[in-house]
């Protein structure tokens, strides 16, 4: 059987997308000769790129001649939040304010790259973790992570964490060294064949990971339902 080819993508609007993420890995910037290495292009169809990105105020340049994100992707990551839908922060906040944790919504990929789309803090004076929207954790076995590898079928080279975390219904991770507690369930529903979302509610300190479990799949179906009354959910 012949293979399908490939569909064409266009080189310029590919190399604008792999500069947007470049960038976003770079909070500090980087010049002209960075960026034609990291994306192995030629200046000048670099140049026209950033131009284009630059009028619509995605891309900014500095006084140190680096480029950086513009204003202009926070509309952008606004208007991604906006398709979640009211309900679906109303739930987050009646979460964090029941249970006293931070409760983060956070999308994996199909890399299974973790980003957080929104994180609503309980209404408490006390310290709390926050993760801003389009901020992308690290690798490693964190629950969110380990939430999501629980979602598919067992494998022979998964984590023993993950079976685990299959029994229980949610994830759990406690790992002092990285300032982070945590409990974390995929929102059924919104597993696709290149995203997923997850629920996560997480701490600076330890607390009860079976009440906190319970709270979890109590309501991971209610953000599933309201992510589906939004349309975000087909």
């Amino acid at each position: 059987m012949t293979e399908p080819k490939p569909k064409a993508v266009s080189t310029t609007v590919d190399r604008a997308g792999a500069l947007l993420k470049l960038l976003a890995q770079h909070p500090d910037g980087l010049g002209v000769a960075a960026l034609t290495r990291e994306l192995g292009t030629q200046r000048a169809p670099l140049y026209r790129i950033l131009e284009a990105l630059q009028r619509y105020q995605l891309v900014r340049r500095d006084d140190r001649k680096r480029y950086l994100l513009g204003v202009g992707t926070l509309e952008l990551s606004h208007a991604f939040s906006a398709q979640f839908g009211r309900g679906v922060e109303t739930l987050l906040h009646q979460l964090a304010d029941d249970t006293g944790l931070t409760a983060s919504l956070v999308s994996a990929d199909r890399t299974d790259t973790l980003t957080t789309v929104m994180s609503i803090t309980p209404s408490t004076v006390a310290e709390h973790v926050f993760t801003p929207p389009g901020y992308r954790h690290p690798d490693g076995r964190l629950a969110s992570r380990v939430a999501l590898y629980a979602s598919r079928p067992p494998s022979d080279d998964e984590w023993p964490e993950v079976a685990e975390a299959r029994r229980r219904g949610y994830a759990v991770a406690t790992n002092p060294s990285s300032v982070r507690y945590a409990v974390s369930a995929v929102v059924p529903g919104t597993e696709k064949a290149d995203s997923a979302l997850v629920l996560t509610l997480l701490s600076l300190n330890t607390f009860d990971v079976e009440s906190a479990g319970t709270a979890l799949l109590s309501a991971v179906p209610m953000v599933g339902m309201a992510l589906s009354s939004s349309g975000f959910v087909n």
